[in-house]
């Protein structure tokens, strides 16, 4: 009996030693690249900014981050998508190629991220304050760095924010970027579906069967209130299936694109972990996608743009459906006007291919000149 006592606590104190010893070695695989990328992306050109701090904007502490070698370069406002998903803990790792030619601006907006921790909590939002914000941090930014305009570059949700701001705000703006650009989301969900079930893998399924069905229900629903979460997670999943791209990157990548970026903290973290609560985050986050998904439609807004317009999609987007965007981009009048399909890329091709996203940005500051 106290033999067979003793196996076990050995085995057991040999599973410990194991796990401990994978622990430790996970602790030095994100410490060895967190430091080795600290100086990577370091920035020490005397001329060149590399900050990260609270400004406040509109009465709220809002975080802030700049990063680029040469401050007298074009500033680039980049909008992130969400609702509520902030960028600049990752954003060395897809816009280290542009920042020796512009001077980048991330923020984190109110509602998330360390915005929301550091103003006790704070997610009252609505998409008049969120425009205001993106006002103020032009402003701040045209003061900051003695510009007269500045590039605005939206993400997904973004998009809704920076298509209302360039055209309400026309001479803050030099030129507007839509990266994976919502036209109506509620409507762009539903034919990325419809593009699924024109993929020759679906066709005799159950997968073709059920999407049938959820666009047929989905197609009825007129507010948010009657959408439901689990039917518009079905759609979606049945839609990734078929459409997914190699290229996309992973969620396990993109944690580890996360965990090992030096500009990643604690508040990050837990800001990234509660994210993944998908029930929470749709009531949380209730004005911002009842908005998103039922309030905004771009053709609502003016074809006739006053700054270059250029739009970017991924081939493989399965979260908004980019032919709708072509549609648009065709009616759409404007100084000058391009639309870059990202092969092998999904919804956010900045992190899939950020060698080929930075090239398509360097390929517009180079029309940029020409047009100015």
């Amino acid at each position: 009996m106290g033999y067979n006592i003793k196996m076990k606590l050995n085995k057991i104190g040999l599973v410990a030693s194991i796990l401990f010893a994978i622990f430790v070695l996970i602790v030095f695989f994100v410490v060895f690249f967190r430091f080795k990328n600290r100086s990577r992306i370091k920035i020490d050109g005397k001329n060149g900014v590399q900050e990260s701090f609270f400004l406040d904007i509109n009465g709220m502490k809002q975080y802030v981050q700049i990063r680029g070698e040469n401050a007298e370069n074009p500033v680039m406002i980049f909008v992130h998508g969400g609702p509520a998903c902030p960028m600049g803990y990752v954003s060395a790792y897809y816009q280290k190629e542009l920042e020796s030619a512009l001077s980048i601006i991330n923020y984190d907006q109110r509602g998330c991220g360390r915005t929301y921790y550091a103003n006790g909590c704070n997610s009252e939002c609505n998409i008049d304050l969120l425009v205001s914000d993106l006002d103020a941090t032009v402003e701040y930014a045209k003061e900051r760095f003695g510009k007269d305009k500045v590039i605005i570059a939206a993400h997904s949700w973004g998009t809704v924010i920076g298509s209302i701001y360039v055209q309400k705000s026309p001479q803050n703006v030099s030129c507007y970027v839509g990266i994976s650009q919502i036209t109506n989301l509620y409507k762009n969900k539903l034919n990325v579906a419809r593009t699924a079930l024109e993929k020759d893998e679906i066709k005799g399924t159950k997968d073709e069967k059920e999407l049938f069905a959820l666009i047929e229900q989905m197609g009825k629903v007129k507010n948010y209130d009657d959408m439901s979460i689990f039917d518009l997670s079905r759609l979606v999943a049945i839609s990734k299936k078929y459409l997914f791209c190699k290229g996309e990157m992973s969620g396990f990548s993109q944690m580890i694109a996360g965990i090992t970026s030096p500009n990643m903290n604690f508040t990050d973290m837990k800001w990234f972990l509660r994210q993944m609560n998908v029930k929470n985050f749709f009531a949380q986050n209730k004005k911002l996608m009842e908005y998103a998904f039922f309030g905004f439609d771009i053709d609502s807004l003016s074809k006739n743009y006053d700054m270059p317009v250029y739009f970017l999609a991924g081939k493989g987007d399965y979260s908004v459906c980019q032919k709708d965007v072509q549609t648009y981009y065709e009616k759409i009048i404007a100084p000058d006007k391009a639309f870059y399909w990202l092969e092998n890329s999904g919804h956010s091709m900045f992190m899939d291919s950020p060698k080929q996203y930075c090239e398509v940005i360097k390929e517009i500051l180079g029309k940029l000149k020409y047009t100015e």
